[in-house]
């Protein structure tokens, strides 16, 4: 498909979502997140996480999705109202310039836009099967990703059982606020209601789905994973899209487990699509996605590519403030893999997508808390993608329309900027966190962000100054 032809079909998707109403969106129906650890979920993964409530699931174990919260929610859309929880995509749709929020962007995927009249028939009160199933398993994670949360990372929650919460206003990270959430999650997976409730589920639900996507934690390190694609070898289905998240961050003998699994499902499905992370590059990348071991990553990302050559590799990146000042880098390695690994059934399609979404939370790592010359190197990276960017009709591999738009829209995002009072509070923040954030890791902030010198000295006086006013 030619960018040009994508760009008509979201303006194509958008009218047809406006002509129900202007905060109608398929995901809310088709799409959903588990969060099994602890009962939770999200449609899209944007909005916050509700629990499904026990006295639901005892009725019916696809209360997992169908919640009565949830249908509340569908009947605003329906209506006209716009629900606070899908602010993300709001603050995009508000944000001056010609993009597309992921209000257009995931109802117009094939899991969704084929049942845009299913959607309208159920309604708000019928339960219906969700066409694209992201689960997670279990918080199992060897990493500690600085944005991270403990309720989704086992070594975040040993850190703060360890050291206690972080001396900050954001309680992102506030073990207490787990508990009140009910976010605590059920370390015993085999006594885990919400976990036996999605196998009884599954056999009901496997047919339904378009995309099937497995995430953490980290999967490669959860017997369930694995418990998923030997089912899927016992049970084709053609339809399928096959997704999982991992870190590449795990030992060898993991990935080589999970690489011949794989290679026996992989006729069983459609597709398969492995989603992993990096935020920016080198040790910067490394700060960030604590436990990551750029060296190991790189190994295990070509021995996926090279032992699993139908499979296409999509990089999630969560840009945020830490991402900006080496970020072309990572571009430029994501381009080299754009021209390597090309599909095998067109010379003008890679296999490597890279997905640009901004930080929700924390608001301290937020890119739009930053100063100008900061957006001028996002600016910058901005072009060096249009650059790279050649229309594939000559027969060029550069970043797509897709991967532009991400960016587009986040550069308007972020370069809006902010109010001096939030700025301020959130360099507080900024500097309490990631100084905590050193004494606990051995890490060195600024021997590893020199460039954000100026930022972190405004958050430290900051810092003081609230301290001395105390």
């Amino acid at each position: 498909m030619s960018q040009k032809d994508l760009k008509q079909q979201y303006k194509e998707t958008k009218e047809k979502l406006d002509s129900v109403s202007p905060a109608f969106c398929l995901a809310k129906w088709y799409q959903v997140t588990l969060h099994l650890q602890n009962g939770h979920n999200h449609s899209c993964h944007h909005p916050n996480t509700h629990q499904t409530p026990l006295s639901e699931l005892q009725k019916n174990p696809d209360s997992l999705h169908n919640t009565i919260f949830k249908k509340q929610i569908r009947q605003l859309m329906l209506e006209g109202v716009r629900p606070k929880e899908c602010e993300y995509c709001w603050k995009i749709e508000d944000t001056p310039g010609e993009h597309y929020s992921d209000r257009t962007i995931k109802s117009n995927d094939e899991w969704a836009k084929p049942f845009f009249n299913d959607a309208l028939k159920s309604g708000s009160s019928e339960s219906v099967n969700p066409k694209y199933l992201e689960v997670s398993f279990s918080n199992s994670c060897n990493f500690k990703c600085a944005y991270c949360l403990p309720h989704i990372s086992s070594s975040w929650m040993k850190e703060l059982k360890q050291f206690g919460e972080y001396p900050t206003q954001s309680k992102h990270h506030a073990y207490n606020h787990l508990e009140q959430s009910g976010k605590m999650p059920i370390m015993d997976t085999s006594l885990n209601p919400y976990v036996k409730a999605f196998w009884e589920w599954w056999p009901s639900l496997y047919s339904d789905l378009k995309t099937f996507r497995i995430t953490g934690g980290e999967p490669f390190m959860v017997p369930d994973t694995y418990k998923v694609l030997d089912y899927i070898i016992q049970n084709p289905n053609k339809d399928l899209n096959l997704a999982i998240n991992s870190n590449l961050g795990v030992e060898k003998h993991l990935i080589d487990k999970a690489v011949e699994k794989i290679q026996k499902a992989s006729s069983n499905i459609k597709d398969l699509t492995i989603y992993t992370s990096l935020d920016t590059w080198g040790v910067q990348s490394e700060y960030i996605r604590f436990g990551l071991d750029l060296e190991l990553f790189k190994t295990n990302l070509f021995t996926i590519l090279e032992k699993l050559p139908d499979v296409n590799v999509t990089f999630m990146c969560t840009y945020n403030l830490l991402s900006i000042a080496h970020f072309r880098e990572f571009l430029e390695f994501i381009i080299d893999l754009k021209n390597k690994y090309k599909k095998p059934v067109s010379q003008y399609d890679s296999r490597i997508v890279l997905d640009i979404s901004y930080l929700k939370d924390p608001h301290f790592m937020g890119a739009n808390i930053a100063s100008g010359d900061f957006f001028d190197r996002m600016k910058s990276d901005l072009n060096f993608m249009i650059a790279n960017s050649p229309d594939t009709s000559s027969g060029g591999i550069g970043f797509t329309d897709f991967e532009l738009n991400k960016m587009q829209r986040l550069y308007n995002w972020a370069s809006s900027g902010c109010t001096p009072e939030y700025q301020q509070q959130q360099l507080k923040d900024f500097f309490v966190f990631f100084s905590e954030y050193d004494k606990r890791r051995s890490t060195d902030f600024l021997k590893t962000f020199p460039e954000y010198k100026n930022l972190w000295f405004a958050g430290q006086t900051l810092a003081a100054d609230a301290t001395r006013s105390k």
